[in-house]
C-alpha cells in the first residue's frame, strides 16, 4: 500500500514545493484583524464638555480608502458632520465641525484592514452632560451586510473546487498519463463514463472560476460598499486578502486551461490555488501564522482528495450502479474503489489531523466549541467529517473486503445494497461539510480572536487603579508584555532582591493572566499579579504573562544604586533643562500599543515652535508643523492644512522633569558607554486613575547632560526614542 502511495505519489513532488514558494509573493500578514482596540473619549463614559476630537484606535494600520466612521446624535438618529484624519496607520481621528450639544451619542465604524484585508464594523457610545449611548460592540453575525450571499457563492466556490480539484489530484496520484483513467474497470461503457467525468472535471473547473471571481466581487464589495475601479483598487491590490482573491481565480483559470495538455502542471496549479484560499482566510490572521496556514492547506488539499474523490466516483458510477450487472459491480469495486482507497485513508487522516489542529488555533478554549455560534457551526461540520469518515469505514473497512472474498456469490445480497447506499451518504454529506465550510469563512472573527482581543482590554477584569508610587527604598519600573504593561517595584536586601509584579490593560484594569519569572520563586497576589524573590545576578528580570491562549514576554531592569537617588534626580532635571534648551534636534521613534505592528517615525525639531515628521506605518504620512499650523501629506497625495487648536512647543518634546515622583539610578550594564548613565523615573498618575501614569528611563551622558536615548510605558503607549543631531541647522518652512 505504502509503495503504492510512494510512486504515485512522485508527479507532485514539485507541487507541494511550489506551491509552498507561492506564498512568498504574498504581502505580509498580521497576527490579528484590524479589531477595535481604544478610543478616546473611553465608550461608555460621561462628558462635561464637548470633544474637539475623537480618536480609535485599531489593532492593525487600517485601508484609508475602505475604513469609515460615522458619528451619530442618538436621540434623533442624525448624523453629525464632522471630519476624518488617520494618524500612525492604525489610530483614526475624528473631529466634529461644531460643538457638541448635551446627549448621548454613537460612534459607528467599518474598519478593512490593510494586512488581512478582513471587513469588521462595531459601534461605542458617549454622553455629553448625558448618560452614554449604550455600551461599545462588534458585529458577529456571519449574515450581515449580505453575509447569506458570500456564504451562498462560498460554497458554490468550494463545491465545484472540491470537485474539480478532486479529479486532477486523485487522476495525478493514479493515473497521470490517462486523465480520468482511474474511474475505467474495464467494463462495458466504462471508457464512456471516464470521458463524461472528465468533461464534468473540466465543467467543474469553470464553475469554481466564475464562482471565485463572484466571491471576489462580493467581498469587495462588503470592504468597500460598491464594485467600482475604486474599490476593485483599493481591495483586490492593496490588501493581502484581495490579492489572495484574485491569485485564486488565476491559478484556478490556468489550471482549466493546461487540463488536457499537462496534468501534472494543473495539479501544481489546483495547490497553489488551494494554499492562496488558506493564506486568504482566517488562518492568516491567526497565531502562530505559519501553523495556522500550513494546517490549514493541508487540510484542503486532503480534503479535496478524500471528498472530492468520493464526489468523482458518485457522480460517475452512483446512478448507473443499477443497470450493472453483478460482474461490472465486482470491477467497479476491485478496480476503482479498491485504489483509491489507498490514497483516501491517509487523506482522511490528515483531514482529522488538521482539522483539529485548526480547531485548537481557532477556538482558544474547548467550550467555545458549544458556547459561540462559530464553535457550534464548527462542531457541524467536525460531526459531518465524522460521519463521512464512519461510511467509509463501514462500507471500505467492513462489507468491501466481505464482498470481495466471498466472490459473485455474495453481490445482489443485503451486504452489497449496504455498501452502496454507505458509498452514497458521503457526498451529500460532503456538501454540508463545504457549506458549512463557506458559513465559517464569512465569520467575521473566530473565538480565540475574540478573546485575544477581549484579553487585550481585559473585559469583565476588576475597576481601572492607579499603580501606588514606590517608597524610598524601593525601585518601580515598567516595560511591557504583549498588550499589558508589566509594572515592576523592586526591594533589595543584601545579594537578593525581592518585589512584585502587576499587569495592567490600557485602561489600567487589571488582566486574568499568570506571571512567570525567570530565575525567581514568584507567588501569585491577585489577577495579574505575582510576587517574586531572587538572588539571580542578573541586571534584567524576565517576565511571562500567560494567558489562556498565549504567552507573552517582558523585560525590566530590576536593579539600581540604593544611595543614588539624589544624583539621580539632579541628572534628571539638568537633562531636562539641557534638551529643552536645544535650538534644534533629530528624533527617531519607535511606537507599539503591544499588539500588531510597531510605528516607526522621524522628527526634526526647531526651537522654539517647529517640527516636521514622517511616519512609517503602511503608508508614508508627512507632516509639518509651525506654531498653531499643521500640513499633512498621506504620500503619494497632496497637503492638507488645518489648525491645531493650540500653539506647539518644541520643549513638550521632553517632558520628564514633571515626572521626577521617584528617581533612581540603575545599576549600569554591559557593554555600555561609561559616560552614560540610566535613570528610572516614576509618576503613578493620579489617584483612581483620573491621570494616567507614566515610566521613564533616559540614558543620560554625564558630561553633556544630554538624553541620547527614551523609554517610555504608558497604558497603551509603548515608546523608544533616540536622538541625535543636536543644535544642526535645521530650516523648517512651510510646505508648498
Amino acid at each position: 500500500m505504502w509503495r503504492t502511495w510512494t510512486i504515485a505519489s512522485r508527479p507532485l513532488t514539485g507541487s507541494v514545493l511550489i506551491a509552498a514558494a507561492a506564498a512568498a509573493f504574498l504581502p505580509a500578514a498580521a497576527h490579528a484583524h484590524a479589531a477595535f482596540q481604544d478610543a478616546i473619549p473611553e465608550p461608555g463614559s460621561r462628558l462635561e464638555t464637548s470633544p474637539t476630537r475623537i480618536a480609535l484606535v485599531f489593532t492593525e494600520p487600517l485601508n484609508h480608502r475602505l475604513t469609515r466612521v460615522t458619528l451619530v446624535d442618538a436621540r434623533s438618529g442624525r448624523r453629525v458632520p464632522t471630519v476624518e484624519r488617520f494618524e500612525a496607520g492604525s489610530r483614526l481621528v475624528v473631529r466634529p465641525d461644531q460643538v457638541l450639544p448635551t446627549g448621548p451619542y454613537r460612534v459607528e465604524w467599518h474598519t478593512v484592514s490593510r494586512l488581512d484585508g478582513h471587513a469588521l464594523e462595531g459601534s461605542f457610545g458617549f454622553g455629553v452632560r448625558a448618560p452614554p449611548a449604550g455600551a461599545a460592540s462588534l458585529e458577529q453575525s456571519p449574515l450581515a451586510r449580505d453575509g447569506w450571499l458570500r456564504i451562498a457563492l462560498r460554497s458554490l466556490l468550494y463545491l465545484s473546487l472540491l470537485f474539480f480539484g478532486g479529479g486532477v489530484l486523485v487522476s495525478g496520484l493514479l493515473s497521470p498519463r490517462a486523465p480520468g483513467r482511474w474511474l475505467h474497470p474495464r467494463t462495458s461503457g466504462a471508457t464512456a463514463v471516464a470521458e463524461q467525468a472528465w468533461a464534468r472535471t473540466r465543467a467543474a473547473g469553470w464553475v469554481a472560476v466564475g464562482a471565485a471571481v463572484a466571491v471576489a466581487l462580493a467581498e469587495t464589495n462588503d470592504a468597500a460598499g460598491g464594485v467600482g475601479p475604486d474599490a476593485l483598487r483599493a481591495y483586490l491590490l492593496q490588501t493581502a486578502s484581495g490579492v489572495t482573491r484574485v491569485l485564486t481565480v488565476v491559478l484556478l483559470t490556468a489550471a482549466v486551461l493546461v487540463l488536457g495538455r499537462a496534468l501534472r502542471a494543473a495539479a501544481v496549479l489546483v495547490i497553489a490555488a488551494l494554499l492562496a484560499i488558506a493564506l486568504g482566510g482566517h488562518a492568516n490572521s491567526a497565531s502562530p501564522r505559519a501553523l495556522a496556514v500550513g494546517t490549514d492547506w493541508l487540510h484542503l488539499v486532503a480534503g479535496t482528495l478524500w471528498i472530492g474523490g468520493i464526489a468523482q466516483i458518485g457522480a460517475a458510477w452512483l446512478p448507473r450502479i443499477k443497470r450493472l450487472s453483478g460482474d461490472q459491480r465486482r470491477r467497479v469495486i476491485r478496480s476503482v474503489l479498491q485504489p483509491f482507497g489507498r490514497i483516501a485513508l491517509p487523506a482522511a487522516v490528515v483531514v482529522a489531523a488538521a482539522g483539529v489542529g485548526n480547531a485548537v488555533i481557532e477556538l482558544g478554549r474547548p467550550s467555545e466549541l458549544w458556547n459561540s455560534s462559530y464553535g457550534l457551526a464548527l462542531a457541524t461540520k467536525m460531526t459531518a467529517v465524522a460521519l463521512v469518515g464512519l461510511a467509509s469505514y463501514l462500507h471500505a473497512m467492513r462489507l468491501r473486503p466481505r464482498l470481495l472474498r466471498a466472490g459473485p456469490t455474495a453481490l445482489g445480497g443485503a451486504s452489497e445494497r449496504r455498501h452502496w447506499r454507505l458509498l452514497g451518504l458521503e457526498p451529500p454529506l460532503g456538501a454540508v461539510v463545504v457549506s458549512v465550510a463557506a458559513l465559517l469563512a464569512v465569520f467575521p472573527l473566530p473565538p480565540r480572536q475574540l478573546l485575544e482581543r477581549a484579553e487585550a482590554g481585559a473585559e469583565g477584569a476588576p475597576s481601572p487603579r492607579a499603580p501606588r508610587a514606590p517608597s524610598r527604598d524601593e525601585l518601580a519600573v515598567a516595560g511591557h508584555a504583549g498588550p499589558w504593561i508589566a509594572a515592576v517595584w523592586v526591594k533589595q536586601k543584601g545579594d537578593g532582591v525581592s518585589g512584585t509584579i502587576q499587569l495592567y490593560d490600557p485602561n489600567l484594569r487589571r488582566p486574568r493572566a499568570k506571571i512567570r519569572v525567570t530565575d525567581a520563586a514568584a507567588r501569585t497576589c491577585g489577577p495579574g499579579c505575582a510576587t517574586f524573590r531572587t538572588s539571580s545576578g542578573r541586571a534584567r528580570l524576565r517576565i511571562f504573562a500567560v494567558s489562556r491562549h498565549r504567552t507573552f514576554a517582558g523585560e525590566v531592569p530590576f536593579r539600581w544604586s540604593t544611595s543614588g537617588n539624589a544624583e539621580a534626580e539632579r541628572l534628571a532635571r539638568a537633562a531636562t533643562a539641557t534638551m529643552r534648551a536645544l535650538s534644534s534636534a533629530r528624533v527617531f521613534e519607535r511606537l507599539s500599543g503591544g499588539v500588531g505592528r510597531p510605528v516607526v517615525s522621524q522628527y526634526r525639531l526647531q526651537a522654539p515652535d517647529r517640527y516636521t515628521s514622517t511616519v512609517h506605518s503602511n503608508e508614508v504620512v508627512r507632516t509639518v508643523v509651525i506654531g498653531g499650523r499643521s500640513w499633512t501629506k498621506i504620500d503619494p497625495g497632496g497637503w492638507e492644512q488645518e489648525s491645531l487648536g493650540y500653539r506647539f512647543d518644541e520643549r513638550g518634546f521632553f517632558p520628564w522633569v514633571g515626572h521626577l515622583r521617584s528617581a533612581r539610578l540603575l545599576t549600569p550594564t554591559g557593554g555600555r558607554r561609561e559616560s552614560l548613565v540610566e535613570v528610572a523615573l516614576a509618576d503613578p498618575g493620579g489617584p483612581d486613575a483620573s491621570r494616567p501614569p507614566f515610566w521613564f528611563r533616559l540614558s543620560i551622558d554625564r558630561a553633556t547632560k544630554r538624553v541620547v536615548r527614551m523609554r517610555m510605558t504608558a497604558p497603551g503607549h509603548f515608546m523608544v526614542q533616540r536622538y541625535f543631531a543636536f543644535n544642526r541647522a535645521s530650516g523648517i518652512r512651510r510646505p508648498r
